[in-house]
């Protein structure tokens, strides 16, 4: 009763609840000049859309559930590719730069699959987001990280240069073909593959997916989960980032 009471009264979920009632409201008593409220109507219903749990997993799903998380690596993987998702930059509360959540993921990922076989040559690809920063490209400091992880440092090829998709795709494959790697298991987080997946495969490389991070995991279907979440918002701009990524990409003839 008391986490009942706790949701119903957080401030976001009462605001909207509130409003809907007043659009409802307008709907109903007003017979002229319905017309403009569509232009508060139609905003309302679309934020609705991107908010509410339930239809935001749903949408997770059309990238994430095409792609199984691997349980073993492929054995006729010469390699595993790890795309930078991005960084959090120093600054006065934080002595040095570190990789994100979504990178830290992918990294600890790659890890894993690299100790379930006999080594192999890991490439971790992502430049800087500004190239007028101080901090070091992204993909240092995933190499760092995994070199903790017990990566040969041997093993390890950095990519420097890359700061989107398909140019962690274009300057992934003209190294791979430097090493003589035909084959890669590529690791990004698994709302990211299908744009990902294709960019690779369109530079020639015979790429296995090989997603972690699922976001689809961790619907309950509980009564909360069909309303709007301010938490939930993140996801619902992710899935629109990554649809509108791949036609743009269709477009520009990159996938």
């Amino acid at each position: 009763m008391y986490e009942i009471i706790v949701r119903f009264l957080n401030p976001y979920t009462l605001l909207y609840l509130l409003m809907a009632l007043a659009v409802g409201n307008l709907w109903r008593r007003r017979r002229e000049g319905r017309g403009r409220l569509l232009l508060v109507t139609v905003p309302f219903v679309s934020l609705t859309l991107l908010w509410v749990p339930a239809l935001v997993h749903l949408a997770l799903g059309t990238l994430e559930w095409q792609y199984h998380a691997l349980q073993q690596r492929p054995d006729d993987a010469e390699a595993i590719v790890v795309l930078a998702a991005g960084l959090l930059h120093a600054e006065e509360t934080q002595a040095r730069a570190e990789l994100d959540a979504d990178t830290w993921y992918r990294c600890l990922y790659a890890a894993q699959l690299y100790h379930q076989g006999k080594p192999c040559r890991v490439l971790v690809s992502g430049g800087k987001s500004d190239p007028d920063s101080a901090d070091p490209a992204c993909a240092v400091l995933m190499h760092d990280f995994l070199l903790e992880r017990g990566v040969n440092a041997a093993d390890l090829i950095v990519e420097t240069d890359s700061r989107t998709t398909y140019e962690n795709a274009l300057n992934s494959a003209r190294l791979l073909e430097r090493h003589g790697i035909h084959k890669v298991a590529l690791v990004v987080d698994a709302v990211d593959m299908f744009r990902a997946l294709r960019c690779f495969r369109y530079q020639g490389i015979e790429t296995i997916p090989s997603p972690c991070h699922y976001r689809t995991d961790h619907f309950e279907g509980s009564f909360f989960d069909f309303l709007p979440n301010p938490n939930t918002a993140a996801n619902g701009q992710r899935v629109w980032h990554e649809w509108l990524g791949v036609a743009w990409y269709r477009l520009k003839g990159r996938i």
